[in-house]
């Protein structure tokens, strides 16, 4: 899986717990203000047989009271007086002013009823609200981390790449630099001097090399089918493999020989194990002089 499919996995999990902790926030809240609502319509519909009851008391009550004074005015001789009717009047009056008491009663009760409903509605958005707040201050922080992470692990990763480019470099170069200044030793001649130890290469290119040891590679190949030229003559395979081993092991030292030359100078040239005498040119027609 590549770094993108990672981070794009990696905040899908965050978004996924986002939208779990908000959903599991809701929850805690519904149910609580469920609880809430549903203790409170209990408690509501007490209110009106509570206070109906208290009503029917003071009426009856009063029938009473009014049957109790009637009785005593009879048995006092004064059921016919005036008395009798100013206590009705007073009667009417007190219960009116009891049933008005229990009606206020219970229109207290009734919108304190609704205010807590209200209280409990205003408190299951407003917890929802901040649930949801801190759920997106994770999300927002979480996400910030994966990032400064993901950051540091692309950083490190360059760095990585870096030193390894620059270990390859470093490398490339010293073979190259190894390559250019060759490893043999020969003899060098100028003019019609004797030659004189020195450094030493030949005009071979390093591609004939190459071209020897891909047929030292496929004699191999052949050796290890044993069917080079459809016999099974393996002595035929080991010189022909021999005298490829000694092309390469010239061409080699040919080139070693010739790079460390100058133009007009002589150097020596190794062909099928005989030494030639040669001069380079400016122009690489180089000739033989010896």
């Amino acid at each position: 899986m590549e770094e993108g499919d990672l981070r794009v996995n990696y905040e899908q999990e965050l978004n996924n717990l986002r939208n779990a902790q908000k959903n599991a926030a809701v929850a805690d809240l519904q149910k609580t203000r469920d609880t809430s609502l549903s203790n409170l319509t209990a408690e509501e519909a007490k209110i009106r047989p509570e206070y109906a009851s208290q009503r029917s008391a003071a009426n009856a009550n009063n029938r009473v009271a009014a049957r109790n004074f009637q009785e005593y005015l009879a048995n006092t001789g004064r059921a016919n007086s005036g008395i009798g009717a100013q206590y009705e009047m007073s009667r009417q009056n007190s219960l009116q002013s009891g049933l008005n008491a229990i009606n206020a009663a219970e229109a207290q009760s009734v919108a304190d009823i609704a205010r807590r409903r209200s209280d409990i509605e205003n408190a299951y958005n407003t917890g929802l609200a901040s649930a949801n707040a801190q759920v997106e201050a994770n999300y927002i922080q979480n996400l910030l981390d994966q990032r400064q992470q993901q950051w540091e692990r692309e950083f490190a990763q360059k760095q990585f790449d870096e030193q390894v480019r620059q270990y390859n470099q470093n490398r490339q170069d010293q073979l190259n630099r190894a390559f250019s200044s060759g490893g043999g030793s020969g003899t060098r001649s100028s003019g019609g001097s004797s030659g004189k130890t020195g450094t030493q290469k030949q005009g071979t290119s390093s591609q004939n090399v190459y071209d020897n040891l891909a047929k030292a590679s496929n004699l191999a190949k052949d050796v290890l089918s044993n069917t080079v030229s459809g016999t099974n003559n393996q002595a035929s395979i080991f010189d022909k493999a021999a005298n490829i081993g000694n092309q390469v092991k010239e061409g080699v030292n040919n080139t070693t020989i010739y790079n460390a030359a100058q133009p007009g100078e002589k150097y020596v040239k190794f062909v099928n194990g005989q030494q030639q005498i040669w001069m380079k040119t400016n122009n690489g027609k180089d000739y033989r002089v010896g």
